[in-house]
């Protein structure tokens, strides 16, 4: 079965969201991303108060897909500080995350996209056109990339690393009883530590024409 879709999750400080978008410049996919789905969920006039009437309220839905595919263009890649992850709907919002799941199993659906985060490798996984890919890489070349980023000292830079990491795991661990850095939930494991964002985009695009 040809791939249809990607899915990226990568650790902070990896390049992770770099590589996607190069993943889907070669693909010719569309990128998805957290803001992506914010922005168009703003423009669909759906907030976390109301996104509870998604689940039985098809145009809702249909108009964050319809928002989303008039929304063609893939943002700048840019550093942006990591907010912790207990202040995200998707941690604090049932309803958002349910949601937010219906979202990415949709666009699925539709094909042709590159999807970040999202937990998109748990809610795709019998999915045999996706290729699911985690970015990962060493803390001390994670800490230089934040450092330059944030233009932090190396203190703060690996306490960044070390927050996103346990909290990303938790968060995994709570909602889907998953391994966020286990190998196995992944299809293809990338250490960015010399490689930049051209490079392990070609790996994975290579890799996704194998399947």
């Amino acid at each position: 079965m040809n791939t249809r879709v990607i899915s990226i999750s990568r650790q902070v400080g990896t390049a992770g969201e770099e590589v996607a978008q190069a993943v889907a410049r070669r693909m010719d996919f569309r990128y998805i991303d957290y803001q992506v789905i914010q922005d168009a969920a703003t423009e669909a006039g759906v907030s976390t108060e109301t996104v509870s009437e998604a689940e039985h309220t098809p145009s809702l839905m249909t108009r964050i897909l319809e928002a989303l595919a008039r929304n063609p263009t893939m943002p700048a890649a840019a550093w942006a500080d990591p907010i912790p992850l207990t202040t995200n709907p998707l941690y604090t919002s049932n309803d958002y995350r349910k949601f937010v799941e219906q979202v990415i199993r949709d666009l699925a659906e539709a094909g042709g996209c590159v999807i970040v985060g999202h937990a998109a490798q748990v809610i795709l996984r019998d999915r045999l056109d996706t290729v699911r890919v985690l970015v990962t890489g060493s803390d001390p070349f994670r800490a230089r990339r934040i450092m330059s980023g944030m233009g932090v000292d190396e203190k703060a830079a690996l306490k960044t690393v070390e927050r996103t990491d346990r909290e990303r795991v938790e968060y995994f661990d709570r909602f889907y009883n998953a391994g966020w850095l286990l190998p196995c939930t992944y299809d293809l494991c990338l250490n960015t530590d010399h490689l930049n964002p051209e490079q392990a985009a070609e790996v994975v695009a290579h890799f996704a024409s194998l399947r």
